[in-house]
């Protein structure tokens, strides 16, 4: 069987033209449409109870706007077939399509709508809103490993096998086809090129909110090395800031406040990466695993240190530069012994 998963919000217009088209697209196929709506003021979940008596359609009604990935998965937990579909109710997604997806998803594991690959288009975008489509894409490829050879990770329009579906995915932003993606172990991925759509009716979902989450998502899903770098980033403001503090307020010795700096910074690290870049995967107490980020972290930390130190009573350069520079030169061991030692 096909499940069809459609989440709505003000949809109601559009309903009966998307389940006739959807029917006679795949009239002689086992399919049913899960419709989640998140509560619409417009009725749309109670026009999609009366179309039930024409088309296979099964409605699941939420109190409250929840999220359209959590809309998602909440449909394929309700769905009854192996394979699974989401598309929008906003006739932006074609349903014609829909043989065709059927079709390779019988060869393939998932499949993907594009609109960046070969024959596929976008209709009606101003210049901004294809910057931004363009750009979310191009960093989801150079952010997940796993996505790179895909040309349209935020598609909203795809099929694949319920078994590519992995019990991590998280139900955040709008964007669950990165997601599952990012966290699937299907390999056998297929893009099929379409021409997306004006809307027809209502109004669309996009705003700042959206793309906030978006980049909150993407970061979620980067790897550890990326999320250290940015964590890295961070502490390395969190120990030159307060060694500014030490020697320029309270007029410590160089020494003892790159010391003190650095303890800082490492524990300000730990705490982050432990709840997100190597979220799940710590073993043991909080306190071994910070015992052991002081032992994974401890030759980065005589690195910087001495070329702190050196750079400061042997070259006479200014505390902030010369901690900086032994920052930098002990990022890269810091980042390996982590890896390896503390959250293996």
């Amino acid at each position: 069987m096909i499940s069809i998963v459609i989440p709505t919000f003000n949809e109601k217009e559009n309903l009966e033209e998307l389940l006739r088209r959807i029917d006679s697209t795949l009239r002689g196929l086992n399919y049913e449409v899960i419709i989640v709506d998140d509560n619409s003021p417009d009725g749309t979940a109670e026009e999609a109870l009366k179309l039930s008596d024409r088309y296979p359609v099964r409605v699941m009604l939420r109190a409250e706007r929840l999220g359209l990935s959590s809309a998602v998965l909440d449909g394929i937990k309700m769905a009854r077939g192996d394979i699974i579909c989401v598309m929008d109710a906003d006739l932006q997604h074609p349903p014609e399509l829909l043989k065709e997806l059927y079709e390779r998803i019988l060869e393939n594991e998932i499949v993907i709508a594009s609109r960046y690959v070969k024959g596929g288009s976008v209709e009606g975008w101003s210049l901004l809103r294809r910057l931004i489509s363009r750009s979310s894409i191009l960093l989801a490829r150079l952010l997940i490993p796993k996505v790179r050879g895909i040309r349209d990770t935020s598609s909203g329009y795809f099929m694949l096998r319920r078994e590519c579906i992995n019990p991590e995915v998280n139900p955040r932003g709008f964007k669950i086809l990165l997601e599952i993606l990012a966290k699937t172990e299907c390999t056998r991925i297929y893009e099929v090129p379409y021409s997306f759509g004006l809307r027809r009716h209502g109004e669309s979902k996009l705003g700042l909110g959206t793309i906030m989450n978006y980049a909150l998502q993407l970061l979620g899903l980067s790897s550890p090395f990326i999320r250290f770098s940015i964590i890295g980033a961070l502490g390395t403001l969190v120990n030159l800031l307060s060694l500014y503090v030490m020697r320029y307020f309270l007029g410590l010795e160089h020494e003892l406040a790159s010391i003190i700096a650095i303890e800082i910074s490492l524990l300000n690290n730990f705490i982050l990466n432990d709840i997100w870049t190597f979220r799940k995967r710590r073993r043991g107490s909080i306190i071994s695993s910070l015992l052991n980020y002081h032992l994974a972290n401890l030759l980065g930390i005589m690195t910087q240190f001495s070329i702190s130190m050196s750079l400061y009573r042997f070259f006479g350069m200014e505390s902030i530069l010369s901690q900086f520079i032994g920052i930098i030169v002990g990022f890269i061991v810091n980042y390996s012994l982590s890896k390896r030692i503390v959250w293996w």
